[in-house]
């Protein structure tokens, strides 16, 4: 009984720094790489196939002499790998790629890739090595229950990173705890060995590691060969990404997830982003503002001598450290609101002049909500009549090319859905003007006439009639058939991605080549039962990522809901996998066709409530619980295709549990990376939904055919 007890908890250890693991590697990755969706899929896509080729090696474990001991000192290894492998990580950033460097798709490829397999290989040949040694019952897989058993430490792990770890402490010394933990269970796993040796020397080891990575201070370490020549003042783990401010010769510099948001004395791009919005208006008395007020923005705007300025920033952390470093002005006319932009927008009564967003370019799906004709709709309704909104993309004021040309189309013809006058103007970024008012480009004559004093937006450093020169050019190369951007058929992300490849023009042959291999292994692979587990995972992990867009869209960025989003969702592959002896006594075949073809009904349950959320008028926890239960809902039936086909695959367990425990992680590898990268932004969420339904309804009726057969 104790036997079973200490494998289940070693699997239960497994699930638990596995998936927090993921989670802070995930995290290190965009912030190392500046990453954004395509990054994320590409990491993730790779974390799971080698965890699945891990798994599949684990078959040949049984073979080994005193095979137990061998796994003891694999978990010993993997207890410390993961802190070494975001060490590692910044080391290859800083000896690999010069400072300042772009990193391309395909370097994140292969980088990823070498850095994640040890402990990714490890994750999947531990798994299936544990569920091979459980006490088998006559006539049962014991896949099933460790599957459930896995999830949940997952699950688990998964709320403690996100409610409590990145609240209140860094990543090294969270990552720490995690490792410890993990060694608990080690341990527990040693003392049900037969011989002696392991129940001392494994405590022994186990306090060695643990005594090592309380020791060493790697966190300042990594931040010394990241940011070669400054000095790190301030670095600080929030729930909505790592912050970083350094200083260098009396110049601040603030990174949030690697991205430079801001220099402090950066006096151009100050003044662009305010004046040449600002000088629309003839009194310019409530202004908006969303982000990038930290940097000086907001003195700017005061010149204007308005009544109230509404500064919006999503991490209070940033307003706090730009606080302490006495950045912040103090000045009652000004308004600091930390909460997501968009549903502050969306739910406040006040009406604006100008409006100024100062986000990044749609770079994410996150990102994306900002530029879609759906916020555009809502911002239309906050602005008074004549006001003016500005936000900005990439510049390509002397060069358009193909990529940037549909990015600024697609923003431009969504802007002229709502507003009469639309125009860009082209200097360090392409500020895009919007107003039912009429738009003067005459912006140096602008600001001299209201008596505006600046440093550089003046005529002795801007040119009117270049200025307007380059945006008849820019503008010339706009396209209607580039499409609207809407949030759920997001074309401006995908084309922000397009233009961020363009960067590079590398020649990303051979890792289509690769992954098209895997994938054509995959398929020959797979029989008839263990397709549906492939379905069911590359649904699970679509239908999680469109479940999340579609949160954030309803509800805004609010991260501890997210959190218990994916907790949920993590709950119910647990409970799934846990509750097939419960739903189904007998393996009868006809139920695994049954569960298929109900993963295809719920997926296109989850399509009618997305199709519907616009328009019902419910109470905001009324949607926000059909959204848990809607994630709980497909993880719960994804833990059961699991589990179901674990009893009715033919072989023996080693030989199950690897092919079924690859397979689901190969789905779910390929769905997380297809649905984010190409499915949503080219056909949209709706359609993504049915292509999703086709694909578990394909699969139950192979299953079907072939067992007539």
């Amino acid at each position: 009984m104790y036997k079973r007890f200490a494998i289940f908890s070693a699997l239960f250890g497994l699930g638990f720094i596995s998936i927090s693991t993921q989670i802070y590697l995930l995290r290190e990755f965009l912030f190392v790489f500046q990453g954004n969706e395509l990054v994320f899929g590409v990491v993730l896509a790779n974390w799971m196939l080698v965890t699945g080729f891990g798994a599949f090696i684990g078959r040949f474990a049984q073979q080994m002499k005193d095979r137990e001991s061998f796994l003891l000192f694999l978990m010993l290894l993997l207890a410390m790998i993961p802190v070494l492998t975001v060490v590692k990580l910044d080391v290859w950033r800083s000896v690999v790629f010069p400072t300042g460097s772009m990193v391309g798709l395909r370097d994140i490829f292969y980088s990823s890739l070498l850095l994640q397999t040890p402990v990714c290989f490890l994750s999947g040949f531990l798994f299936t090595s544990l569920t091979s040694i459980l006490p088998k019952k006559a006539g049962r897989n014991p896949l099933g229950g460790a599957y459930a058993v896995e999830s949940l430490g997952s699950m688990i792990s998964g709320g403690l990173v996100n409610f409590i770890f990145l609240w209140t402490m860094d990543s090294f010394p969270a990552m720490n705890i995690i490792s410890t933990v993990f060694l608990g269970c080690v341990i527990l796993f040693a003392f049900s060995q037969q011989n002696l040796l392991p129940k001392i020397v494994i405590p022994l080891i186990s306090g060695g590691i643990i005594l090592g990575l309380y020791s060493v201070s790697f966190s300042n370490f990594s931040l010394s060969l990241l940011f070669e020549d400054q000095e790190v003042i301030v670095d600080k783990e929030t729930p909505y990404g790592r912050v970083i401010v350094t200083e260098q010769h009396g110049q601040y510099n603030v990174f949030e997830n690697g991205v430079l948001l801001f220099s402090s004395g950066n006096v151009i791009r100050d003044e662009e982003s305010v004046h040449f919005a600002m000088v629309q208006h003839d009194h310019p008395e409530r202004v908006l503002l969303v982000s990038g007020g930290l940097s000086g923005a907001i003195p700017e705007i005061l010149k204007y001598r308005p009544l109230r300025v509404d500064y919006v920033e999503l991490n209070p952390a940033l307003i706090d450290i730009t606080s302490t470093l006495g950045g912040l002005v103090a000045d009652t006319r000004v308004r600091y609101i930390t909460a997501d932009a968009r549903r502050y927008i969306t739910h406040t009564n006040n009406l604006y002049d100008v409006v100024l967003i100062n986000l990044p370019e749609p770079s994410t799906l996150q990102l994306n909500r900002y530029y879609t004709d759906e916020f555009f709709g809502v911002l239309k309704q906050r602005m008074d009549s004549g006001g003016v909104l500005s936000l900005s993309l990439p510049t390509g004021s002397d060069y358009v090319s193909q990529e940037a040309g549909k990015l600024n189309s697609s923003i431009f013809y969504t802007l002229k859905n709502h507003f009469q006058h639309v125009c860009i103007l082209p200097s360090g970024q392409n500020f895009f003007l919007a107003s039912d008012d009429s738009l003067d480009l005459a912006i140096p004559s602008l600001i001299i006439r209201k008596g505006i004093q600046t440093d550089y937006v003046n005529p002795y450093y801007f040119d009117e009639q270049l200025l307007q020169d380059r945006s008849r050019f820019v503008m010339g190369k706009l396209s209607e058939e580039s499409g609207i951007n809407y949030d759920f058929h997001p074309v401006a992300y995908f084309y922000q991605q397009a233009y961020w490849l363009s960067y590079f023009r590398q020649n990303y042959t051979l890792i289509g080549g690769i992954i098209s291999l895997l994938l054509v292994l995959s398929f020959l692979s797979i029989n008839r039962v263990n397709a549906g587990i492939f379905a069911a995972g590359f649904t699970a992990s679509s239908t999680e990522i469109i479940l999340l867009l579609g949160f954030q869209i309803t509800f805004g960025f609010v991260y501890q809901a997210l959190g218990v989003l994916i907790m949920v969702f993590m709950l119910g592959l647990a409970l799934g996998a846990a509750s097939r002896k419960i739903l189904f006594r007998e393996s009868y075949p006809r139920n695994y066709l049954l569960l298929q073809l109900l993963m295809a009904t719920f997926v296109i349950v989850i399509l009618m409530f997305i199709a519907l959320v616009p328009f019902l008028e419910l109470q905001d926890y009324m949607i926000f619980t059909t959204f848990l239960i809607l994630a709980f809902g497909i993880a719960f039936l994804t833990g059961l295709v699991f589990s179901f086909a674990a009893l009715i695959s033919k072989g023996g367990v080693e030989k199950v549990t690897a092919s079924n425990y690859a397979v689901d992680l190969y789905g779910s590898a390929l769905g997380a990376l297809l649905t984010a990268v190409i499915l949503l932004p080219l056909i949209g969420i709706h359609i993504t939904l049915v292509v999703l339904a086709i694909l578990n309804t394909c699969t139950a009726m192979w299953f079907f055919v072939s067992r007539k057969k």
